[in-house]
């Protein structure tokens, strides 16, 4: 069952976004620190989620953003000081993490004239439920609640040595449209028309 990201999954949503994406940046920055992101972005009401229930739990997770600037402007703004605290011992751990934090709010840069500002941020699941079209359900899922914003197409980034992730998006009709290099490493973003798609 696909049902929408609500607060009170934030905490296991962060749990599998870092079991799904240990290597990314975000995780990095700990479990903690995207529990606040999430209670953020549900409190603001600046994101479209979606979970998959199974086992009356949350098994996987999909965001999007209508403008994914503002989403994370917003939510750095309204929860600096927490985000900041909890931030704080990756940092002292890894130093580095705080150059791959000004990529981060430098990368809409690396898109050139990408024109969509509407991105599906980040998509994770329970390594022992994939598989199962659970991926399908919560793009599709977010690919209606873009359409009821008048959003008509979106990016996502993938990195480029993630073959499954790359053949998902493929199969899903996402076209790509550029590659760029961010953290150091190669990436593809692509674009799905959902006039196209609908």
């Amino acid at each position: 069952m696909i049902i929408p990201l609500q607060r009170e999954h934030a905490a296991r949503v962060a749990e599998l976004h870092c079991a799904a994406l240990a290597g990314d940046f975000l995780p990095s920055l700990g479990q903690d620190f995207l529990t606040v992101f999430y209670e953020g972005v549900m409190d603001l009401g600046v994101g479209s989620g979606f979970v998959a229930i199974e086992d009356s739990r949350p098994v996987g997770f999909v965001l999007g953003s209508a403008d994914t600037s503002v989403l994370f402007k917003q939510v750095v703004v309204s929860r600096a000081v927490a985000l900041g605290w909890r931030a704080i011992p990756a940092i002292i751990r890894k130093p580095a993490l705080v150059i791959k934090v000004l990529e981060t709010f430098l990368y809409p840069g690396k898109e050139g004239a990408v024109p969509e500002k509407a991105e599906l941020i980040v998509i994770g699941f329970d390594a022992a439920y994939r598989g199962r079209g659970l991926g399908r359900g919560l793009v599709n899922a977010l690919n209606d609640a873009f359409r009821a914003q008048g959003v008509r197409s979106y990016k996502v980034t993938v990195l480029q040595e993630n073959l499954g992730a790359n053949s998902f998006y493929r199969a899903l009709g996402f076209q790509p449209v550029l590659e760029f290099e961010l953290y150091k490493k190669k990436w593809n973003l692509y674009t799905l028309d959902l006039k196209r798609d609908a």
